[in-house]
């Protein structure tokens, strides 16, 4: 575990000798998205995973900060990556963690070996509908919202199979920054990059789950067409969440970049 400024916690986890992989978690999540998968792969790669501003260990937005401007978050993780003297890695991204996959492409793309991108679009909700979840966390916190929002990001099945996992993640969430989730609530809203994504010349993959209730598969393969690909890996039975809910999937999806 290492600290590369004060207000992003990252850890690091294998080999710098591998090629890195960098691993982005959705909103109101943090780092631990990735535990079921992060010990594995870091027999084959260099793994960076990191907490969004006010998620996990990351201090949350300065006060003095009122809107997050477009690349703030993806100049955060670049700053990690620089600090540990990475130059290319792979990146994996779940929703907000695919939104700054996405910028990645676009604005550094000679900075990715491979891109895999999950649960995700080019504009994921509108900007009215983020403006409203901001303003209602503003005012009721997230510890009271934590039950309907959390409910959102796993499948029946799931649930089923974990009887803890909703109540892990409520904890989880109840435990984010208010102020910092709304800000991050309030730069979803104003993405778009269905006018900016190209195609990139490095390997791509993009994954959605059947039972995504927040950006289903028609949103992915959206995206997927954008960046010139018509392949989209639906995960049967999987809501928000392919770490958490269908790891072996993932992981050996993800082992084929080695």
């Amino acid at each position: 575990m290492k600290n590369i400024d004060s207000s992003t916690h990252f850890e690091v986890l294998g080999s710098p000798a591998n090629p890195a992989m960098v691993l982005g978690h959705p909103l109101g999540m943090n780092l631990h998205a990735w535990d079921d998968i992060a010990d594995t792969l870091a027999r084959d790669f260099y793994v960076i995973r990191w907490d969004l501003p006010g998620h996990g260990q990351s201090q949350p937005v300065s006060k003095q900060t009122t809107a997050l401007a477009e690349l703030d978050l993806v100049n955060q993780l670049l700053e990690v990556c620089d600090g540990l003297n990475i130059d290319t890695f792979h990146y994996v991204g779940t929703s907000i963690g695919g939104t700054i996959g996405q910028q990645l492409a676009i604005f550094h793309p000679t900075r990715l070996l491979s891109l895999t991108l999950t649960n995700t679009g080019a504009k994921i909700g509108t900007a009215e509908g983020w403006a409203q979840r901001q303003k209602a966390v503003l005012e009721l916190g997230l510890a009271q919202m934590s039950t309907d929002i959390v409910a959102r990001w796993f499948s029946p099945h799931s649930t089923e199979q974990d009887a803890n996992l909703l109540e892990k993640w409520q904890q989880n969430l109840a435990s984010t920054d208010n102020r910092s989730y709304g800000l991050l609530c309030e730069w979803l809203g104003q993405r778009d990059h269905s006018e900016t994504l190209h195609s990139v010349a490095i390997p791509q993959t993009f994954i959605a789950g059947t039972d995504d209730v927040a950006t289903p598969p028609e949103l992915v393969r959206t995206l997927a067409q954008l960046m010139g690909k018509d392949e989209v890996i639906e995960l049967e039975h999987v809501g928000h969440v392919p770490s958490v809910e269908a790891p072996e999937k993932l992981l050996s999806i993800l082992s084929q970049l080695r």
